[in-house]
């Protein structure tokens, strides 16, 4: 074999493993940045026994924001329709028939991107008159309420957010 035959195949196989290497970086670091901007949506409560108040706050603690696809409430497994706030107002009022209350409420539409870090106020419920339901029965009414919430990150991976469930990746 030449020096020259042994040069040019020396060239390729160098050709080839920079192409394979450029590859395979190219592919790690878009995988590495669809983790780097993945939204995580997840609830918490709080509970004032003194003021008789409960609130539910949603918040995107991922590192990205969250384009949300639908917002979905039930109670007892039966979806609640309306507009704005209405499917909570609705719930509210199956939930608590026997008490009186105010309550303030948020909408999160469609199409609605909400940052990383965000938090948005669910709802607020404050029981008036003296009369309040007891912190079993606010459990017992949180298990027959249900939020989904489909969205997706900025590179279109979609996610739902149940609260019977939490957040898991679709297949």
């Amino acid at each position: 074999m030449s020096w020259e035959a042994l040069a040019g195949f020396s060239s390729a196989v160098i050709a080839l493993c920079a192409l394979f290497l450029t590859v395979w970086q190219t592919h790690t670091t878009q995988k590495h940045n669809m983790l780097s901007v993945t939204p995580h949506l997840t609830t918490w409560t709080n509970m004032d026994l003194a003021k008789n108040t409960y609130a539910i706050e949603l918040l995107n603690n991922g590192i990205g924001p969250a384009l949300i696809k639908s917002f979905t409430i039930e109670v007892d497994g039966q979806a609640i329709t309306g507009d704005g706030t209405t499917p909570i107002e609705k719930a509210l009022a199956a939930l608590f028939p026997q008490y009186e209350y105010q309550s303030w409420q948020s909408f999160i539409s469609k199409g609605y991107m909400m940052s990383a870090k965000e938090t948005r106020n669910l709802l607020t419920v404050q029981f008036l008159g003296g009369r309040a339901p007891t912190p079993e029965e606010i459990d017992n009414a949180a298990k027959r309420f249900r939020v989904v919430i489909n969205y997706e990150s900025i590179y279109q991976k979609a996610f739902t957010f149940d609260t019977a469930k939490f957040a898991s990746p679709k297949s």
